[in-house]
């Protein structure tokens, strides 16, 4: 998204070199095999997968076990990525440098830059669109504490990109630093960008962009609590972030799925209030559409008065108060197979539509907070190919 300018107090999108780690590739089984998606989509069965393909799989840095045990949980972690530290199954650029990253997965490609972004607490060029819930970013600040790193990078997406845009492209035609296979079929390549010359003319022109929060909403919000909590020490200000230019490499954009503990489908259609119609079934053919299970039965609902905003939001703002939905119970699921399997009587599934994203762009711009896990961008950078110590 492009700006109007540097803002009035100096704050401008930044996106910093850095020193990144990586694994050794004759240190563990294959570079795709240590790597994992990120922590927030981590199904039970894909952490066991995971867990299983190699002994330094990022998981198990990532996703800390045993909630039993507190803050100490986050020691493990800490403990491991030292070990591999010392043992040389990680090690650190010698240089600082900006990294193109690209990730091909069937004809969907993710294509980016990867870098420190400087923080922007008053939100006047990070854009965050969608809620947050308070004890995931504790969550992952207390792991970012305990291992004193960003394992994860967030995902940013801005818009008429130029030459920033023109350098990633470019580097692609050269020969990758880092190259790994993963078990989802993905093929991912990473080059280094360090010329000085060219990391000016990148910052030059990232300074005249804002830039909208895709995906990490937690992780960022946790950077910014790391920056208030230790506002004196170096590399505080900034976080481990992939910005990707959605006009050149588009983003795909995908619903959240609910599920509620104790809604039924007779609630759901006796105190949905005016201004929605309920039709029986699931009807596919509605934009906009909310519909709602018990696992044997359908209802679809569509707003007969028009939206600009994106559905998530009518849900939250709208009908769980209606229906009495208490929000703290509710889970969410990236695949409606897995939502589908909790589905009971007393147990009812939301299915949401994608919103679109001139919806999320607006929201953004407007200073508009979507509900918590209102989209999903993809792809989704892979964990274990760079990260970052402080």
């Amino acid at each position: 998204m492009p700006a109007s300018g540097p803002e009035p107090n100096g704050s401008v999108l930044r996106l910093e070199p850095l020193r990144a780690w990586r694994f050794v590739a004759g240190k563990v089984s294959a570079l795709g095999a240590v790597t994992s998606p990120p922590y927030d989509v981590l199904e039970p069965a894909i952490v066991r997968r995971l867990t299983d393909s190699d002994l330094h799989n990022m998981v198990r840095l990532i996703l800390p076990r045993d909630p039993e045990l507190g803050p100490s949980r986050y020691d493990e972690p800490a403990r491991r990525l030292a070990e591999w530290q010392r043992a040389g199954v990680v090690i650190q650029d010698p240089r600082p440098a900006l990294y193109v990253y690209e990730q091909q997965l069937g004809s969907a490609v993710l294509c980016g830059l990867v870098g420190l972004l400087g923080l922007d607490p008053a939100r006047q060029v990070v854009l965050p669109h969608e809620d947050v819930m308070p004890h995931w970013v504790d969550d992952r600040l207390e792991l970012m504490q305990a291992t004193d790193a960003d394992l994860e990078p967030i995902l940013l997406a801005y818009g008429d990109g130029g030459a920033a845009s023109d350098v990633v492209d470019d580097a692609r035609a050269g020969e990758p630093w880092v190259v790994a296979d993963t078990d989802n079929g993905a093929h991912h390549r990473i080059w280094r960008v360090d010329d000085p010359s060219t990391l000016a003319m990148i910052a030059a022109e990232l300074a005249n962009h804002q830039a909208l929060i895709a995906d990490g909403h937690h992780r960022y919000a946790a950077y910014l609590e790391r920056r208030r909590r230790e506002s004196g020490r170096a590399g505080s200000s900034v976080g481990l972030a992939m910005l990707v230019d959605y006009n050149r490499h588009p983003l795909t954009l995908d619903p959240i799925h609910r599920v509620i503990p104790g809604l039924d489908l007779a609630t759901v259609t006796s105190r949905t209030p005016e201004g929605w119609q309920v039709l029986p079934g699931r009807v596919d053919r509605v934009p906009d559409r909310i519909a709602v299970t018990d696992g044997s039965d359908w209802v679809t609902l569509r707003s007969t008065r028009g939206q600009e905003s994106p559905t998530v939001a009518l849900l939250h703002d709208v009908l769980l108060p209606a229906w009495g939905v208490v929000e703290v119970e509710i889970s969410f699921h990236h695949a409606l197979s897995d939502a589908l399997a909790l589905a009971g009587p007393q147990q009812a599934v939301v299915e949401l539509a994608a919103p679109r994203m001139d919806q999320v762009l607006r929201s953004a711009v407007q200073g508009v907070v979507l509900p918590q896990k209102a989209t999903s961008f993809g792809p989704k950078p892979r964990v274990g190919l760079l990260f970052r110590t402080l």
